[in-house]
């Protein structure tokens, strides 16, 4: 049906995903299964995390890493050796303190339970229905 049509117009786009826990993992759409678990190739997977650091709020830090320094964390898996990871902290006068961190991973499975928005770019969509249509 009118589903189907759509997913199989999806595969090969660059979509961006949003998961319950506010990850966006962004990447070409490869599959989809009957659970609704998501697979994409060539992620980017961004993550923010917030607090409020009351101790130390008179100093205003800003930091930044790369996946090769010590300071840096990055979780490889067997299909991932090439993972990397960029971190960044800034902290402002107030004392909240910011962490973004950005990973490449050459695939990603998303757990169909943990996705709460798909999207794509307007543009990219258009020109798969023209594809469609001609």
């Amino acid at each position: 049906g009118e589903v189907l049509d759509t997913i199989h117009r999806l595969l090969g786009s660059r979509i961006c995903v949003t998961m319950t826990d506010e990850r966006i993992a962004s990447g070409k759409f490869m599959s989809l299964d009957r659970l609704g678990n998501i697979m994409l190739e060539d992620v980017v997977e961004q993550r923010w995390l917030a607090y409020h650091d009351v101790s130390t709020a008179d100093n205003k830090d800003t930091k930044s890493y790369d996946d090769n320094t010590e300071d840096a964390s990055v979780t490889n898996s067997a299909d991932n050796n090439n993972a990397q990871q960029h971190v960044q902290h800034t902290k402002d006068e107030s004392g909240l303190c910011q962490w973004t961190t950005e990973r490449s991973l050459t695939q990603a499975v998303i757990i169909g339970m943990k996705v709460a928005k798909v999207e794509i770019m307007m543009r990219e969509w258009e020109a798969r229905l023209e594809k469609t249509t001609e």
